[in-house]
């Protein structure tokens, strides 16, 4: 999919990331037209006036529905009744690119999105992951902890898709596969009949892809544990987090055949209960992540509200240390409202471990948004003045 023939950056100082973001009709935002010269953005302006809107359009430069998981026509400006449309220019280690999406509605009524790549129409979003990376953190996910595990898998899986980015197909093959056999047992117990070679293959992939992604998930989650920062003086607190579940044990204590193996065989055995509840009890979707707060030495769903943000902002802090120098593509954070909820002192350390990771040339372009401008230009950092682009959404 990668193009040969890239205008390449030769500009050490010029920023990786978004330089260029246009939207016509997205959501409350008529227009917009910004040029971006800074790795951390920071958008201000009162409430309900857009920014997280631009968040969200900067969000579907990852595969699927976005930080709102909202269906495409929901993003159409509601007083225009257009389609919307995104055009956005990358500085890549790869070279300059530019993504354009965008709403269209098929003659039967339908939505479906439209994308291109260096004005190439593609098909499939998972070509994006070859040019950017993207990750968040929204008010919605305050309380991830105590929401349903699948929300939790998702957050895991946005996080393993960019540093494997095989991960997200393995995924989608997997899900497919498994309502393929929950489709195949369900029709057999109104036919009386089932097609035992098919339902074998099925479940052989099933497994095969399942283990993979158990093993992904699980390598990243221990990362994540490994790798937080080590300063005493943090003010976020100290975590241990792991993925729980059948597969996992297995995983852990058997060898990677064996727990295939032993899966092949749960499958097998759980046909008859599987097709009477569709999907299926064994597999990577049964998975969860659990997270403790050490200080506390309490569970995160047992952490006050509060404590809770506090720990997603730490496993997110420790995911950026597993972005490594060379990588390409870039990674862009979406942190949304984060700062009105952190005093100074978690101000100060927060835009501290971002800076850094930026020092240290690490491809990392951070979008944050706020009501206030003082909230963020009050960080006292030695050198990050010149690394943070301020843009101000007013009502026209």
């Amino acid at each position: 999919m990668k193009s040969p023939n890239l205008c390449l950056n030769n500009n050490p100082a010029f920023p990786i990331g978004v330089t260029w973001l246009n939207l016509s009709h997205f959501r409350n935002n008529e227009q917009i037209d910004y040029s971006i010269h800074a790795p951390i953005i920071v958008v201000v302006g009162p409430n309900g006036i857009g920014k997280t809107n631009i968040l969200e359009a900067l969000s579907l430069l990852a595969p699927g529905r976005g930080l709102r998981s909202a269906k495409l026509s929901q993003m159409s400006n509601i007083h225009h009744q257009k389609p919307w449309l995104m055009t956005v220019r990358l500085e890549t280690g790869s070279g300059i690119i530019t993504i354009g999406s965008a709403l269209e509605f098929t003659p039967m009524g339908s939505e479906k999105r439209l994308l291109r790549i260096n004005q190439t129409p593609v098909k499939g979003q998972s070509h994006l992951s070859e040019w950017v990376s993207v990750v968040w953190a929204v008010p919605a996910m305050a309380r991830l902890f105590d929401d349903s595990s699948s929300g939790r898998r998702k957050f895991v899986d946005r996080m393993a898709v960019i540093i494997d980015p095989t991960h997200s197909e393995r995924v989608n093959r997997y899900d497919h596969f498994l309502r393929e056999r929950s489709l195949l047992l369900r029709n057999s117990l109104r036919d009386g009949r089932l097609d035992s070679a098919w339902v074998q293959t099925l479940e052989q992939r099933l497994a095969a892809d399942g283990l993979a992604i158990t093993q992904t998930r699980a390598q990243l989650v221990r990362q994540l544990t490994q790798l937080q920062p080590q300063d005493p003086a943090s003010p976020f607190p100290r975590f241990f987090a792991e993925m729980r579940g059948d597969i996992e044990i297995w995983c852990r204590d058997l060898s990677a055949l064996e727990a295939e193996e032993k899966l092949l065989a749960h499958l097998k055995d759980s046909r008859s209960s599987d097709a009477q509840t569709g999907g299926s009890a064994y597999g990577p979707h049964r998975g969860d992540l659990h997270v403790d707060h050490l200080g506390k030495k309490m569970p995160a769903d047992l952490c006050s509200t509060g404590e809770q943000k506090m720990l997603l902002l730490a496993l997110i802090l420790s995911f950026t240390h597993l972005l490594a120098k060379d990588r390409d593509p870039p990674t862009l954070l979406l942190l949304d409202d984060v700062i009105a909820h952190l005093d100074e002192k978690h101000r100060q350390y927060i835009f501290q471990e971002l800076n850094d990771r930026i020092t240290q040339g690490i491809p990392l372009q951070v979008w944050m948004t706020g009501t206030h401008a003082d909230d963020f230009l009050g960080v006292d950092l030695d050198g990050i003045s010149g690394r943070v682009q301020l843009i101000e959404v007013a009502k026209k």
